[in-house]
């Protein structure tokens, strides 16, 4: 999902275009997703290519708190973002904590590397609360060790 038609141009003439939909992040909603035809529940939301720099602070928290309504029990939403800019880690926590969104995981990079004040990037990741099943189906699925 992506609101800029442009980009969602080139992802369409590199993959199946089935796979993409013109939705901000802003206007996630159960409602939403359904009149596009997707699913209304997710183990894990991305939230990738910095996309919390280019949201308000209001739409920010419009966003995770989507996020934390569109979750499974357990599910995690996970942010990779610039750290020292508007959307950053300390963004992502104060919106965050108006939600059952807890931080559990924040890395220096996609490699999950550490994170440390000198970070210029950060991977954030929300768990929601309660417990997630396992999938019992043949798609991919991706496991984040716990500590």
């Amino acid at each position: 999902m992506d609101p800029n038609p442009e980009v969602l141009h080139v992802s369409t003439e590199l993959f199946d275009p089935d796979w993409f939909r013109q939705i901000s992040a802003e206007a996630l909603s159960p409602e939403t997703l359904a009149d596009h035809r997707l699913p209304k529940s997710f183990d894990l939301i991305l939230m990738s290519g910095n996309v919390p720099a280019f949201l308000t602070r209001a739409d920010l928290s419009t966003a995770i708190t989507a996020a934390e309504e569109l979750l499974n029990p357990g599910g995690r939403l996970v942010v990779g973002t610039t750290t020292h800019r508007r959307g950053g880690p300390a963004d992502l926590d104060d919106c965050a904590t108006s939600t059952s969104l807890r931080l559990e995981h924040r890395y220096g990079d996609w490699h999950l590397g550490a994170f440390d004040a000198d970070s210029p990037w950060s991977v954030s990741i929300y768990k929601a609360p309660g417990t997630h099943s396992p999938s019992k189906g043949p798609d991919g699925i991706h496991i984040l060790p716990s500590t």
